[in-house]
Parts: structure tokens; sequence; C-alpha cells
């Protein structure tokens, strides 16, 4: 027990703990030639930014059509699961009335059977009290259960997902800093606190 809550004291302070960010300082070299060799290096990131927000902006127009072909696929096992759970609905009220029905029927013996053995003593009745006591508490947990409902899908969601699988990062700045360094220059990764701090 105590384990455990070692454990979870541990995780409570893990989620609090800060989170950090890693932030580049950039030093330029010396040289003045250099200058020519960083605008390189800023116009091959700007290209490469580009060049990757297009084909950004292109998943997301693709992931779009990817959604509507899911949720039609979605829909279709959702028509046929509602269809199922019909069925099983129907079935399920015919269950839980006869189910209430004997119920309701073991309850009037029960109680008959109770006054009998409460007011006469009588061992017969007593007997019959706690056997239909137990077949009632049977009954319980044999109780008919509601089928599950199917939930209709979301187009939103199925887009979200679709589009989820689109990304902004194409590496254009570890190709800028590898420029930088290549002209002369110095990155200096800095590890930063933006929440949580102390």
């Amino acid at each position: 027990m105590y384990t455990y809550i070692l454990i979870a004291i541990l995780l409570l302070f893990t989620g609090c703990g800060p989170r950090y960010v890693i932030k580049n300082q950039y030093i330029p070299p010396q040289a003045g030639v250099a200058k020519g060799c960083l605008d390189n290096c800023s116009a091959i990131r700007s290209s490469c930014q580009d060049q990757c927000q297009r084909r950004y902006q292109y998943c997301l127009d693709d992931a779009y059509g990817k959604a509507k072909a899911v949720e039609q696929d979605e829909l279709r096992a959702y028509d046929m699961a509602y269809n199922r759970y019909l069925m099983d609905f129907s079935q399920f009220q015919h269950r839980a009335r006869n189910w209430d029905r004997d119920y309701f029927d073991y309850s009037r013996d029960f109680n008959h059977f109770q006054l009998q053995c409460e007011r006469q003593k009588d061992a017969y009745s007593c007997q019959k009290r706690d056997e239909v006591r137990n077949h009632m508490n049977r009954m319980k947990r044999d109780k008919p259960r509601e089928p599950w409902v199917p939930s209709k899908p979301s187009f939103e969601q199925i887009l979200v997902t679709q589009q989820s699988f689109c990304s902004t990062n194409c590496g254009c700045e570890q190709t800028y800093d590898n420029c930088f360094v290549g002209c002369g220059g110095q990155v200096i990764p800095h590890k930063i606190c933006v929440e949580n701090c102390d």
C-alpha cells in the first residue's frame, strides 16, 4: 500500500515539474566575407519553408478527401451496427418485460412467505422465503442489460485525425543551422524553462 502512495505522489509532482524548450543562440563568423554565405543560408531556409508550407497545405487538402472516404466507410459500418442494435434492443425489451413480470411474481411470493414465517413461525414458510430470496438474488445478477448504442461517426473528428498526419516540421531549421556553421558561425543551444519554473 505504501508503495502505491509513493508512486502516486511521484506522478503528481512529475506532472507539475518544469517544462523546457531548446533555443539556439547564433554567433556569426568574424569575417565580413561570410555575409554572402549567411544570406545564402537564409535564402535556402526561406525556400525550404515555402516548399514545406506548400506540402503542408497539399496534405491538408488531401486529408479532406481521405476523411470523406473514411466517413463513408464508417457510416456504412455504423448503419450495420445500428440495425444490429435495433434488433438487440427489441430482444432486450422482450426479455426485460418477462424479467419484470417474473420478479414481481417472486416479490409477491417472498412477501407472502415472509409474513407467514414472521407471524406463524412456520418452518416451511421460512424455508420457502429463503429459497425465493436466493432465486431473486440470482435474478438480479442475470437482469437483462440494455445493448450498447453505436455512436454515429463525426466528420470533424475524422478530419482532425487525417490532418494529424500532416506536419510543418520539414527540418528547415536544422538545414539552416548546418549551413550557418558551414559559413564559420556558431550555433549554441540553450535549455530555457518556459513553464513551472522555480
